[in-house]
């Protein structure tokens, strides 16, 4: 009884006030210490016995008046148990409890998006919809009567992708190309005489627009196929309402892989396996380098899994790697001056000279890494991925970047008939040189445009059929065809950054193309 009695008056109102003072709601350490002490004095408790020296039983009773040495005892341990309390708040300030700080940007935009998937999972729980039946149903083996069964979708393309917002140069690209390639069906007689229309809706760069804009062209538009742009909020949000409801999606420039992402889920991007495999063979079998020095961004993902394939075929074809180096952000944690500086990795790579230095991170770092080793007496070329093929890279690089290696998806100086007329009729329509997000949405509606042109019916299992039974399409990256996975398979550009009088270009040196 006095146990529970000591616990009621004293060390629940401890929590309280403590709570209370840990979040700001209570006006001070002061008044905790100021009610203990008139709880003590005036009400008469049970202490714990080890604030009580003289009575072994911790019990002053009530009605009774404290002996001189008990009133002593009592005092000296409210001095304890306030000395104990003003310690346990001084850590739990310095512990972290204390006031929310102002959030990062970064922060607020991370609970944005997780605010709109968890409205959306509500939204999606609460609408009545038929996704159990078709879940039910195995799309790659369905029987002619089930496919019957299917509603018949109409001539009709989506384009999805942002037209505002911080991604809107990707959406604008991809429509800017599948308009041209639409005009140009249709130009040349349509789908089988019929015309081929196109709707266009824009995400907003938002999770929430990407949804919204699939329900419309889903259940509103009814479109047999929708062309996404290269961004991963059209790519992989609306995955399980395509699937469910049938409906091809073709990204036109996502480096992720879709793996089993469903039967409806298409890619046209030339995967980088296939091009880092193909890049490195010719390196070492066509131009004999052999040693080789890696530098990976480390503030960039793509980066880090783009070396570690440049890593593996270099040892797979019997390469040798002579140094590997990692650059980080200064801003990173526990990180030494040198582990962030160019010009200390580079003096690292110098000191094992190479045949050729690997790097696989964005254009403006490769510049200042170009430009490092000539100024450390590097002759070496530096070697990339398709991120260094870009007009700033040898506009900034200058001589520097001479000799650069890059594999490319799309190569628009290609002599091929297809390329030659994309590229001239798209400059004509946009006034601008199409870069390989372009080249792969204007590739994937005319790839769309035969399949639908071959296709059974307008169902949707007969068009994704269709679709996935094309090869070896002529189309502006060079020749493709579609894996069992609906990944591309397709062959790499190898160029080389050369001197043509006073302009520096990228010119074809190997691949297929």
């Amino acid at each position: 009884m006095l146990q529970g009695n000591y616990e009621k008056k004293i060390i629940k109102p401890l929590e309280h006030e403590l709570h209370e003072y840990a979040n700001g709601t209570n006006k001070g350490i002061l008044c905790c210490l100021a009610n203990l002490m008139y709880r003590n004095f005036n009400n008469g408790i049970a202490l714990p016995s080890a604030c009580n020296d003289t009575d072994s039983k911790g019990i002053i009773a009530r009605g009774e008046a404290p002996k001189q040495s008990n009133l002593y005892n009592s005092s000296l341990c409210v001095i304890r148990v306030q000395a104990f309390v003003l310690l346990l708040a001084i850590v739990l300030i310095f512990s972290g409890c204390k006031k929310e700080e102002e959030k990062s940007e970064m922060d607020l935009k991370r609970e944005q998006r997780e605010r709109e998937w968890a409205e959306y999972g509500q939204k999606a729980a609460t609408k009545e919809i038929d996704e159990k039946a078709s879940a039910q149903v195995d799309f790659e083996d369905k029987t002619e009567a089930q496919i019957s069964a299917e509603p018949l979708r109409k001539m009709k393309v989506g384009v999805l992708g942002a037209e505002t917002g911080e991604l809107f140069e990707y959406g604008l690209k991809t429509l800017k190309a599948v308009q041209l390639a639409v005009e140009e069906v249709n130009a040349a007689g349509g789908i089988n005489g019929q015309p081929l229309e196109l709707v266009h809706y824009d995400t907003g760069s938002t999770i929430n627009g990407t949804l919204s804009a699939v329900d419309s062209l889903i259940d509103k538009e009814k479109v047999a196929a929708i062309i996404g742009s290269a961004t991963n909020e059209v790519t992989f949000s609306s995955t399980k309402k395509l699937n469910d409801h049938q409906t091809i999606l073709i990204s036109a420039g996502t480096r992720r892989r879709i793996g089993d992402t469903g039967p409806y889920m298409f890619r046209t991007t030339l995967p980088d396996d296939i091009a880092v495999d193909e890049l490195v063979d010719y390196c070492i079998n066509k131009l004999g380098i052999k040693k080789f020095a890696l530098l990976s961004s480390m503030s960039n993902d793509y980066s880090i899994s783009l070396t570690a394939l440049f890593k593996r075929f270099i040892l797979n074809k019997g390469g040798e790697i002579v140094e590997d180096c990692f650059l980080w952000s200064e801003t990173t944690a526990n990180i030494s001056k040198e582990e962030c500086s160019i010009e200390s990795q580079i003096g690292k790579i110098k000191s094992k000279p190479p045949d050729a230095v690997v790097y696989t991170g964005d254009p403006v770092e490769g510049v200042k890494i170009a430009k490092e080793m000539r100024r450390q007496g590097i002759k070496a070329p530096l070697i990339g991925g398709e991120d260094l093929y870009i007009d700033n890279f040898l506009k900034d690089g200058k001589d520097a970047v001479l000799g650069t290696i890059v594999y490319s998806g799309f190569y628009g100086n290609s002599n091929s008939p297809q390329t030659k007329k994309f590229v001239d009729s798209y400059r004509k329509k946009t006034g601008e040189s199409p870069d390989r997000i372009a080249a792969l949405g204007y590739e994937a509606l005319m790839m769309v445009a035969e399949a639908l042109k071959k296709t059974k019916s307008m169902r949707p299992t007969h068009i994704r059929d269709s679709l996935s039974g094309i090869k070896d399409f002529k189309g502006v990256t060079g020749a493709v065809s579609f894996t069992d996975n609906r990944e591309a398979k397709k062959h790499a550009y190898i160029l080389k950054a050369e001197k043509e009088g006073e302009k520096i270009r990228f010119n074809l040196i190997g691949g297929e193309g």
